[in-house]
């Protein structure tokens, strides 16, 4: 047996098919390896982003044939021209208008909003247009107020999320509102107005950034102001009804909370209560989009640092198992028994070096008998004195 070898199953190094020489150090195989793990495991965390994140469908409200639409109000376009035919059914002339009885103009032409909005009530009721404090504000807006004059009244530090909380305080106050706007509508007023007027328009905004929703009556179609005619907004289809894709901007006096039942429910049934501010505003610009900040920055963020720690732990758990692991140590040993040779037969002990045995004492000599001469050679010394 070759005394080099601890393990007797071993082959010879001289011998046929002899033990392969380990490579030194990590190969670029190796690191191969190591990426392509890396790679596998990005491509699993972002698949597992990707399904939970995207690829997840929205639950769809459940619909309620019982209870209308809230959300979306029919629109009721303007009468066409007398001179146009009619079908049957336009043809019936609608209900008799109601005569309510108009506010006058304020005599100083500066109107009070806050004691022209005092009588509207916070509630759950849909906001009535033939009363005579609606009517009186159609009237102030039409004959006593501008767009720029009403502009200079803008409080800048009231939104409507902040009258909406406290109706109570902000009553009265003109606001200036921005967002996405949703829809206009148009509203018979089945009452007496000023300048005889039959149609009211109402229009519904997300407000940015707190998407509140946002009710606000004009008394007439917004215009452009460089050309005069009505404005002409982007629109596209939805669940075969039109929405408009503009971002614009009001100003309004708040009138008073609505609350009212939405399109959606819970997943026990409930119904989902929808939340607005009522505005009455004079008239809406087309305003840029905002630059929308990208809200998943952040969980980017931290799925990408995540998956560069954990990278790096696989990168440096590979590199520390070859470095450490048996393949450095037969490898070590085998430089080893190239530098050092064959080792003795009888090997170096498993437990260190052998620790040398004490020598053993000698035994002191006999003294003589009496009456026997000494030994030879065993005289008093050269130096001693001669006996007295």
């Amino acid at each position: 047996m070759d005394p080099q070898l601890s393990n007797p199953f071993r082959k010879p190094e001289g011998g046929g098919g002899g033990r392969r020489t380990p490579p030194e150090g990590v190969t670029s195989r190796d690191w191969a390896k190591l990426y392509i793990m890396a790679l596998v495991f990005l491509m699993v965390v972002g698949a597992a982003i990707y399904l939970r994140k995207v690829a997840v469908s929205k639950p769809k409200p459940k619909a309620d044939p019982t209870r209308p639409d809230f959300s979306v109000r029919p629109d009721r376009p303007p009468p066409k021209d007398p001179a146009d035919p009619a079908s049957p059914d336009e043809a019936q002339e609608p209900p008799p208008r109601k005569d309510i009885p108009i506010p006058p103009l304020p005599k100083d032409g500066v109107p009070d909003f806050r004691e022209l909005a005092s009588p509207f009530r916070d509630g759950a009721e849909k906001p009535v247009k033939e009363t005579p404090e609606f009517l009186a504000l159609l009237n102030v807006m039409m004959n006593a107020v501008s767009s720029e004059s009403l502009a200079k009244r803008v409080n800048p530090d009231l939104s409507a999320e902040l009258a909406y909380l406290d109706p109570a305080k902000h009553r009265g106050e003109v606001l200036r509102s921005y967002g996405r706007l949703i829809y206009i509508y148009t509203e018979r007023i089945d009452s007496t107005t000023p300048n005889n007027v039959e149609f009211v328009y109402l229009g519904i905004l997300q407000e940015f950034p707190k998407n509140r929703t946002v009710y606000f009556y004009l008394p007439e179609l917004p215009k452009d102001p460089k050309t005069g005619n009505p404005v002409r907004f982007e629109s596209y289809q939805k669940r075969g009804q039109e929405f408009y894709s503009d971002w614009v901007e009001v100003e309004g006096v708040f009138l008073r909370r609505y609350d009212y039942p939405s399109q959606y429910q819970t997943e026990k049934g409930e119904e989902i209560q929808a939340r607005s501010a009522v505005l009455f505003a004079k008239n809406l610009r087309i305003v840029s989009k905002p630059e929308m900040k990208n809200t998943r920055a952040g969980f980017v963020v931290v799925v990408a640092v995540v998956s560069v720690v954990l990278v790096a732990i696989v990168l440096v758990a590979g590199i520390m198992t070859r470095k450490y692991g048996g393949t450095d140590l037969r490898i070590q040993m085998h430089k080893l028994r190239k530098e050092k040779g064959k080792a003795p037969a009888s090997g170096p002990p498993l437990l260190g070096d052998e620790v040398p045995k004490p020598a053993e004492p000698v035994p002191a000599a006999a003294p003589p008998a009496p009456g026997s001469s000494p030994p030879a050679g065993s005289g008093p010394p050269k130096d001693a004195a001669p006996p007295a």
